[in-house]
């Protein structure tokens, strides 16, 4: 997998955030705000800037502990 953070906003009033990627060897990724429960996946290439809303995912799942960085969303994934 292919790690990343990157910056990217969500929300009516584009608030920042900050967005670990793990990208995988299907073309998709899996993706996870700062701090957040929710890991979703998407075909979607994410681009930095980008308003998380708007990527239609293909799956998603929850994360008890929130992600807090490229390494938990990796372990995350793989468990």
């Amino acid at each position: 997998m292919k790690l990343n953070t990157i910056n990217a906003t969500y929300g009516g009033y584009n608030t920042p955030c900050t967005l670990y990627t793990a990208t995988d060897r299907n073309g998709g990724t899996w993706y996870a705000v700062d701090g957040s429960k929710n890991v979703n996946y998407t075909y979607t290439d994410i681009l930095p800037g980008c308003d998380i809303e708007e990527l239609p995912d293909a799956d998603t799942f929850t994360w008890p502990d929130g992600i807090h960085s490229e390494e938990e969303l990796e372990s995350a994934i793989d468990a």
